[in-house]
């Protein structure tokens, strides 16, 4: 599949600030792979732009291919290396019609070189505010951005004009790279892969999908066999440790107690270990909603290649790897529905913002008494005319269409939660609903949302 696909609201909103004559300074972040630069390269086109991609380096090797490329756009043939002022300056004299610049990797070169953070505080505050200049500053150390590029404490702090964390695609858009796939496999990729283009595109033909998993995950040298323990190698030190702690979460461990004690790594250092992967975007904290309970706090891997590589390859080599490949396939595709579980919740509240009018998603959890441990997949929330409203869910991706059974247990469980004027309720369920809970919804008013009602217009 050729092409650019999806980002349709960043590329919108880039567009209309280009489209001014103001300095803009856009800070863009988010987790490796997640196709930022190619959203930038499809944004520069037909543009005037200097792009410089920054690299992991030591002393000034990305000032002087910085030199390069700056000076190669204005045609400049002094060989005399310049330093940030005088670079900056010649961009700014550059700047009298629209001009962009990227810094593509910008944590890689301020760690080999800090000083640029401070010359470009000044450049902003003394040049580039008065001139036409679109600054792009990207990276995918999600730390480093919050901390030195919009943080409180940065010397760039309160400059940038427009912020942009982009975020794996969301299911329906991830859709887009599968034409041709049924509504399931489309759901099941998404679960694998998450919605990162880079991965979506190895799915975008027309053979089996877990054919593909296998091939993909289980085959001794492919590339995504060792995908996530690459990352964290890249993004951070001890990677051994971030591994423990990934691995008893794929084990369904959510609490830090419990996480260190399979981990083995002491409970503040796995609090620690937890933010930093929080901060990649790999993992998220969820605490019940409506609830200020930090000690009830849950961890969930939210990256959904983490959640699949970690849950199934990994946990599950030695059951899922058969004795041939389609055997393996075929191990992959039996487990999938008992997987995708967690997965359908997010793609629900995905369908719960975005359709059906609910800003505001969470899940609720806890023990009413002694005997009842009671939860809750999914619960909107929206505020109308002072009041607030509470949509309840159930997230059933099982083979048995969803029965009466779960309507009576979400109607119990929903009882427990506080802080709602109004509850509404659904279910969603992709093989579909018996008669009862069918009778039932209708004289009640109940949602059922089908997966290919989800995956529709």
């Amino acid at each position: 599949m050729d092409g650019f696909i999806g980002r349709k609201k960043e590329l919108e909103l880039m567009d209309r600030l280009y489209a001014g004559s103001d300095f803009e300074f856009i800070a863009i972040y988010g987790r490796r792979r997640v196709g930022k630069t190619a959203l930038i390269e499809k944004f520069l086109e037909g543009k005037r732009a200097i792009f410089f991609s920054a690299r992991r380096t030591k002393g000034n090797s990305n000032v002087r291919l910085f030199n390069e490329i700056v000076k190669d756009t204005f045609g400049n043939k002094d060989e005399k290396m310049l330093y940030f002022d005088d670079l900056f300056r010649m961009i700014a004299d550059n700047a009298d019609e629209r001009l962009v610049l990227v810094i593509d990797e910008f944590p890689y070169f301020a760690e080999s070189d800090e000083d640029i953070i401070s010359a470009l505080q000044v450049f902003i505050d003394r040049i580039a505010k008065n001139t036409k200049l679109f600054l792009i500053l990207c990276g995918s150390s999600m730390g480093f951005m919050k901390r030195q590029v919009l943080g409180y404490e940065s010397p760039l702090y309160g400059r940038r004009t427009h912020e942009m964390h982009i975020r794996p695609m969301d299911y329906r858009e991830s859709a887009e790279f599968l034409e041709g796939r049924s509504n399931y496999e489309k759901a099941c990729v998404y679960g694998a892969v998450g919605g990162i283009p880079l991965y979506l595109r190895k799915f975008s033909g027309k053979e089996n999908i877990f054919r593909i998993m296998e091939k993909e995950f289980f085959s001794e040298g492919s590339v995504m066999s060792s995908e996530p323990e690459s990352l964290i190698l890249q993004e951070l030190k001890n990677p051994k440790k971030y591994n423990d702690i990934i691995e008893a979460m794929a084990r369904g461990l959510t609490r830090i107690g419990e996480i260190s004690d399979r981990s083995g790594i002491a409970a503040a250092e796995t609090s620690r270990y937890l933010d930093d992967l929080i901060d990649l975007g790999y993992v998220e904290k969820v605490m019940p909603l409506n609830e200020n309970a930090e000690r009830r706090s849950r961890y969930y891997l939210s990256d959904n290649l983490f959640r699949f590589y970690y849950q199934m390859v990994a946990g599950r080599r030695q059951v899922l790897s058969g004795a041939s490949p389609e055997e393996t396939s075929g191990n992959l595709e039996a487990e999938f529905p008992s997987y995708m579980g967690r997965v359908f919740e997010t793609m629900c509240a995905q369908y719960v913002k975005e359709r059906m009018g609910y800003p505001l998603t969470g899940k609720w959890w806890g023990s009413p008494s002694k005997d009842v441990n009671a939860e809750v997949d999914l619960i909107g929330s929206v505020g109308k005319k002072g009041r607030t409203e509470g949509l309840f869910a159930e997230c059933k991706f099982t083979n048995r269409p969803a029965g009466a059974g779960n309507l009576e247990r979400l109607k119990e469980n929903a009882g427990y939660v506080k802080g709602f004027d109004v509850k509404r309720y659904a279910i969603f369920s992709r093989s579909g609903f018996d008669d009862d809970l069918t009778d039932t919804a209708e004289v009640e008013g109940v949602s059922l949302v089908t997966l290919d009602m989800m995956y529709g217009a």
